[in-house]
């Protein structure tokens, strides 16, 4: 089977309408939601960088944790994704952005189409609108295939990440007065201060929010029109149902949820993102709730091709989990840089300051906008202990050197 991998970038869960977001319009999207198997509860395992892009789609190109991934550079680099398919007979192609640390992209891929980079300065080039050129170059690349070898495309989007910029049309489909923010978002509130990284004035004004999101949203339309026709040309080449198609995004954003407009936080709109695969073999609109990581998807599509990976990911396949043969992880550990440590566990979260000690727990599913801080209630304590019980096995587990004595000390652990 073929490979189509389509990556957003700074896309949350919030911009899909499958997923529950009944204002905003994607219906090529949720046509592959309707086709394919959507996880709702998908994952960015965090950064190093305030371009939370780059750990996470080099976690995605290498199969490695957060801190091991840290490490990988030119000289280094494992055998990446597109690397191992190609040793599996795929001719790999990219177009569009490239934020990954390891070998340079040509190095990598087979062939190699206009690659953008991390930020751009604007979106209108003068060869037309970068989300244009990325899409037409994917659909170009379809229609001229001509090799007996199965394909992969990884179709990289640098949409909906700021500059926002977008035809009027787009912006015209989310007028400000119809766009309604989370209860998390409140008005003139004060920047959240333990959170690096803040793109907006403090205090945030809802305004502000307001304007963001219509731009946000414009350009996830913008961007769904280009894979309606990424999806066509499979269709007229009569190759549709013989690709596996992978939509997802890099990681979320925060729009004023919980005092943070950016991305370098623990919240929930900023560490998931969307991830929906369609495979012939696979259940259509199935919905997994489960909580995975977004770089599951590196050995679940050689499990989808019955490929033998002689390769250590640190991920695990999403197969089990879709043929119900197995369960999710006990628990998802989270970390930013060394300042924002997370694990989540059922239904409970607990989100950590080591700078300042200060502490957040929330359960997601009584309170999935995270806007009750439990921390202080008596009957939390023993919930917090057996959260950091985990995180404590994380750290070893990802080799992660921040410091927690004094948490886990007031906690008797």
């Amino acid at each position: 089977m073929n490979i189509l991998f389509i990556e957003s970038d700074d896309q949350s869960n919030q911009t899909v309408g499958a997923f529950g977001n009944n204002d905003i319009f994607t219906p090529n999207i949720d046509i592959l939601a309707k086709e394919g198997v959507s996880f709702i509860s998908a994952y960015n395992m965090g950064c190093w960088s305030p371009a939370v892009c780059i750990p996470s789609r080099t976690m995605l190109m290498y199969g490695k944790y957060l801190w091991e991934s840290q490490k990988i550079n030119k000289n280094n680099a494992p055998k990446s994704l597109p690397e191992l398919l190609s040793e599996n007979g795929y001719y790999t192609f990219i177009t569009g952005k490239w934020h990954a640390l390891g070998k340079p992209v040509k190095a990598i891929f087979n062939e190699v189409g206009s690659i953008q980079p991390g930020q751009l300065k604007t979106y209108n080039s003068p060869s037309g609108h970068i989300t244009d050129i990325t899409g037409s170059e994917a659909v170009k690349f379809i229609n001229n295939y001509n090799n007996d070898k199965p394909f992969f495309a990884y179709v990289s989007f640098n949409s909906p990440h700021v500059p926002r910029q977008t035809a009027q049309n787009y912006y015209d489909l989310y007028p400000i007065e119809n766009i309604t923010l989370p209860p998390s978002v409140k008005d003139n509130s004060l920047l959240n201060p333990n959170v690096r990284y803040q793109y907006a004035p403090n205090p945030l004004q809802l305004k502000t929010m307001l304007e963001r999101v219509q731009q946000n949203n414009a350009m996830v339309t913008h961007m769904d029109k280009q894979i309606g026709d990424i999806l066509k040309s499979l269709k007229d080449k009569g190759i549709y149902d013989n690709t596996i198609i992978v939509f997802t995004s890099d990681h979320g954003i925060n729009f004023g949820e919980n005092g943070v407009a950016g991305k370098v936080c623990l919240y929930e709109p900023s560490v998931t993102a969307p991830l929906i695969i369609r495979a012939p073999n696979l259940e259509a609109g199935t919905t997994i709730s489960e909580r995975v990581y977004l770089q599951d998807i590196f050995p679940t599509l050689f499990d989808l091709l019955n490929l033998k990976m002689n390769y250590h990911t640190d991920f695990q396949s999403l197969i089990p989990l879709i043929e119900k043969k197995d369960k999710a992880r006990k628990s998802i550990y989270l970390a930013m840089f060394d300042d924002q440590r997370g694990i989540i566990s059922k239904n409970d979260k607990l989100i950590i300051y080591p700078k300042t000690g200060d502490l957040e727990l929330y359960n997601l599913k009584n309170n999935p906008w995270e806007t009750k801080n439990l921390v202080t209630k008596i009957t939390s304590k023993s919930t917090i202990r057996e959260l950091l019980k985990q995180l404590r096995m994380w750290q070893e587990k990802t080799k992660d050197q921040t410091d927690l004595t004094t948490i886990y000390k007031k906690y008797d652990l």
